[in-house]
C-alpha cells in the first residue's frame, strides 16, 4: 500500500467521528432547554475532551518501552495516577466552591478533571487494540465494549452518580473500578507471552533473530533463536534446553550401553545440546556442523556462557554436503530439522544425503532427528515416504511422538493440536532404546 493510500485511510474514521460529533451536539441543542452561553461552552468541553480521547487512542500506538503486554500495564498504571490526581483536585474544589467560578480554575478543571483522564483512557484502549509481540489481532474486541461501558457510564452518572454523590465520590469510584479492571487483564496477559527481541542480524541464511520470551504465573521463561523464521535453539535461562527433542536425546543416552564415544551434530550451531553432551561425557569427540557461523556466534552471544567450546570440532558449511574433519564414523549422528532443506515440513533428502547419513554412522550407532512437527492424532502421512526410505539404508526406524502439547507451546506460537517428532535410524548392533522418553512415546508407525 503506498502513502498515499495509507494518509488517505484515514479520512473514513475521521468522517465517521465528525458526523457523530454533529450528530450529538445538534440533538443536545434541539432537546435541551439551555440558558444563552451553555450551548458554546458545552462545545468547547467536549471539542477539548473529545481531542484528548483522541490523542489518546494514537498515542496508544507509540511504544514506551518493553513488549504489547508492558505497555499496556504501564498505561493502566498512569490511568490510575490520573484519576487519583481528579479525585484529590474535585475534593479541593469541594472544599473552595470558589474555585469552579474563576477562568482560572475551570481551566484546570478541563485540563485535569476531563482531558487529562480521557487522554489517559483513550491511550489505555490505543494500547489494548495494538496486536500482541507475536502479531496476533488483540482479543477479546476492544472498540465495542469500550462504546457499550460509556454508554452504561452515561446512564448510571447522569440518573443515579452525580444527583447522590459528592464529584471526589465519583472519581475515586472510577479510580476502585480501574484497579479492578487492571487485576482483571493482568490476569488475562498471563496467558500472553512476553516478546524481548535481545538481537537481530543479517545472515547468509536469512535474518537472525534472538528473543526473550516469558509467560504465565509462575513466570516461565526462555531465550528462542530464529534463522530466517525458522526455530533454531530453545534455552531457559539456567541453561536447560527448551526444545523437548533435545531432552529426550539426552534422556535417550542414559545408560552405559547407549553411552555415545563420538558424536556429530549436523546443525548444532545453537550449542546447548552440544554444551550439555561434552559436560556429560567429556571422553566423546564432538564434531558440529552448522552452515552460518552468524548463528553460532549469536547463539554463544545470547545463550548459557561456557569456556569448553575450544574442545568441540566445528565446521562451517552445509550439514549435508560437509565432510566432517576428523572423518567419522560416528557412534551417534545428531540432525536439527530446522537446519535442513524441506518440502511439506519435511526434510528433503536426496540418495546422496541418505548415504552421506549412512556412511557417518559406525556400526551399532544411531541416528536421530528432531524438531520435526506433526499434528496430534493424524496418521503420519508426510513422514512416511521419510520413514520408508530411511528404512532402505537402515536396519530399523522408530518413530517417537509428543503426549499432548504443554502451555510451553503457546509461548512458541505453536498451534494447541501441533505435536513434535523424533525420528530414530539404528544399524545393526545398536542398544534398544526405551519406549517413552521424556513427553514422547514409541508410536505404532515405527518398523524394524
Amino acid at each position: 500500500m503506498t502513502a498515499d493510500r495509507r494518509g488517505l485511510g484515514l479520512l473514513p474514521p475521521f468522517s465517521a467521528g465528525l458526523a457523530a460529533a454533529i450528530a450529538m451536539e445538534t440533538s443536545t441543542g434541539l432537546l435541551l432547554y439551555a440558558d444563552e452561553g451553555l450551548l458554546p461552552a458545552l462545545t468547547l468541553i467536549l471539542a477539548v475532551e473529545v481531542g484528548a480521547l483522541g490523542l489518546g487512542l494514537w498515542s496508544g500506538f507509540l511504544p514506551v518501552g518493553g513488549g504489547i503486554v508492558e505497555q499496556v500495564r504501564r498505561r493502566w498504571l498512569f490511568s490510575l495516577v490520573v484519576f487519583a490526581l481528579a479525585a484529590a483536585l474535585a475534593t479541593g474544589f469541594n472544599f473552595r466552591g470558589d474555585l469552579q467560578g474563576t477562568g482560572a480554575g475551570q481551566g484546570v478543571g478541563l485540563a485535569f478533571l476531563g482531558s487529562l483522564p480521557l487522554f489517559s483512557i483513550g491511550s489505555l484502549l490505543g494500547a489494548m487494540s495494538r496486536p500482541d509481540d507475536l502479531g496476533r489481532p488483540s482479543r477479546p474486541l476492544v472498540g465495542a465494549p469500550a462504546v457499550f461501558g460509556a454508554a452504561v457510564g452515561f446512564l448510571l452518572c447522569g440518573i443515579f452518580l452525580l444527583p447522590n454523590a459528592a464529584p471526589y465520590t465519583l472519581y475515586l469510584f472510577c479510580l476502585v473500578m480501574l484497579s479492578g479492571g487492571a487485576l482483571l487483564q493482568g490476569w488475562v496477559l498471563d496467558s500472553r507471552p512476553l516478546v524481548d527481541v535481545l538481537e537481530v542480524a543479517s545472515g547468509s541464511t536469512g535474518e537472525l533473530r534472538v528473543e526473550a520470551r516469558a509467560l504465565g504465573s509462575p513466570r516461565r521463561e526462555l531465550k528462542v533463536l530464529f534463522e530466517g523464521g525458522r526455530l533454531r535453539g530453545i534455552e531457559s535461562p539456567e541453561g536447560d534446553p527448551g526444545r523437548r527433542w533435545e531432552v529426550a536425546v539426552l534422556e535417550g543416552l542414559k545408560g552405559e550401553e547407549r553411552r555415545p564415544k563420538s558424536v556429530l551434530y549436523l546443525g548444532g550451531g545453537s550449542g546447548t545440546l552440544v554444551r550439555l553432551l561434552s559436560q556429560r561425557y567429556p571422553q566423546a569427540r564432538i564434531h558440529v556442523v552448522e552452515r552460518s557461523r552468524d548463528l553460532v556466534g549469536l547463539a554463544r552471544s545470547h545463550f548459557a556462557a561456557w569456556e569448553g567450546w575450544d574442545g568441540v570440532g566445528l565446521q562451517i558449511g552445509e550439514p549435508l554436503a560437509t565432510t566432517p574433519d576428523p572423518c567419522g564414523p560416528f557412534s551417534l549422528v545428531v540432525v536439527d530439522c530446522g537446519a535442513l532443506p524441506t518440502l511439506g515440513g519435511v526434510p528433503s533428502l536426496r540418495e546422496l544425503d541418505w548415504r552421506f547419513l549412512a556412511d557417518n554412522l559406525d556400526t551399532g550407532g544411531v541416528l536421530l532427528m528432531g524438531g520435526l512437527p506433526s499434528w496430534q492424532g493424524e496418521s503420519l502421512p508426510h513422514l512416511q515416504k521419510l520413514m520408508g526410505k530411511g528404512q532402505e539404508w537402515f536396519q530399523d526406524v522408530f518413530l517417537y511422538r509428543t503426549d499432548p502439547i504443554p502451555p510451553v507451546a503457546r509461548l512458541l506460537q505453536r498451534k494447541g493440536d501441533m505435536a513434535e517428532t523424533l525420528l530414530l535410524f539404528s544399524t545393526a548392533g545398536a542398544a534398544a532404546w526405551p519406549p517413552s522418553l521424556s513427553g514422547f512415546r514409541l508410536h505404532p508407525a515405527s518398523v524394524s
